[in-house]
């Protein structure tokens, strides 16, 4: 067996139990009794986001997280994609992210959307966004359809943060994740479910996706020494452009689509247009054969592409960011010019 395949098989043995119990009847049941629908609707209110005057900086309640085996070293690299030799696999992700000036909103309409069409998808999401919604955070996190991967504790620039900001982006995430999870234990019992029930929720986090799409070859050494898949994306919806329409999102995903491709998008209100292109999108995909599956597994099913760099269409792309976003944690005061937009990669782009 060749390197590619002991990474991809050493892979899959890390992800197996994320991949079984996001299947599980535990989960589906423990979902099916901690939420009524009136819940889990959504609130067209709660998708705007605002800025707060000061920066917000606290760390969680706990600072300790679970900790999660170091990953093999044909893993520490930028996962973009995986080869599904032909079989027409893919991820769809969306990103819930939170700045330390601001509190960004909860798109119902996009996990309403993939609930309606029972689509699986990856969600990112950072940690101060996870204490902000800790309802919906719950709510996500015991949804069977759902897998959550790290994004962050409030979108730090792993391009610019040094050592010791970048293990608090991480780990402050992953605790404040084990905290909610604890609330979900509590809550299960309040119904009179067995312990067992909590035992489809992951206890962390085992993917992460990089802010920005921005890191350096320290942070990606340093997650993969912390257990945590570092995840990019092949593809781009083209979401937070606000000229962004569903008709575009549409275009521009179904005209580059193909197996094994990793989509991002949006789901904390700074979307333009996904939550109303996803029926359509969903739809369509499935007409073409594709299976919408989460992240873990579709690095389990395949062989996993890795590049040493973190970018969007090419390498060196996203370094554009360092300018403009700092240390990213807060949104940038003053502006040299126009603040850069992340174009959808062509095919032809995708490494």
């Amino acid at each position: 067996m060749g390197r590619f395949g002991l990474a991809a098989l050493c892979l899959a043995c890390l992800l197996a139990a994320a991949v079984s119990a996001g299947a599980g009847h535990d989960r589906e049941a423990l979902f099916a009794a901690l939420w009524t629908p009136a819940e889990l609707a959504s609130n067209p209110g709660e998708k705007k986001s605002g800025r707060v005057h000061e920066p917000d900086r606290s760390p969680p309640e706990a600072t300790v997280a679970p900790e999660l085996p170091p990953l093999p070293p044909a893993l520490r690299g930028s996962l973009r994609r995986v080869d599904t030799h032909g079989d027409k696999r893919i991820a769809l992700t969306f990103d819930l992210c939170e700045l330390a000036d601001q509190t960004s909103g909860y798109d119902g309409g996009v996990i309403d959307a993939l609930r309606a069409a029972n689509a699986k998808a990856t969600l990112f999401v950072g940690g101060k966004w996870l204490r902000s919604h800790p309802l919906r955070a719950m709510q996500l996190m015991s949804d069977p359809l759902f897998e959550i991967g790290n994004h962050a504790w409030t979108h730090g620039n792993f391009g610019r943060l040094d050592d010791r900001d970048m293990v608090r982006e991480i780990v402050w995430t992953q605790a404040e994740y084990a905290a909610l999870r604890a609330r979900l234990a509590v809550l299960a019992r309040e119904r009179g479910l067995p312990e067992a029930a909590l035992d489809g929720v992951p206890a962390a986090p085992a993917l992460f996706r990089f802010p920005y799409g921005r890191c350096r070859p320290e942070a990606l050494a340093l997650l993969a020494d912390l257990g945590l898949a570092a995840v990019q994306w092949s593809l781009t919806t083209g979401d937070p452009d606000p000229l962004s329409t569903p008709e575009r999102i549409l275009r521009t995903t179904l005209e580059r689509v193909r197996p094994g491709d990793i989509v991002i998008g949006h789901a904390n209100g700074n979307g333009h247009g996904t939550a109303e292109a996803l029926p359509a999108l969903v739809a369509e995909l499935r007409k073409r054969g594709y299976a919408l599956v989460t992240v873990s597994e579709l690095l389990a099913g395949g062989r996993p592409i890795a590049a040493s760099d973190c970018y969007d269409g090419h390498p060196g792309d996203t370094a554009q960011y360092d300018a403009v976003f700092g240390d990213g944690t807060v949104h940038p005061r003053k502006k040299s010019g126009p603040r850069p937009t992340p174009q959808p990669a062509s095919s032809s782009q995708v490494k």
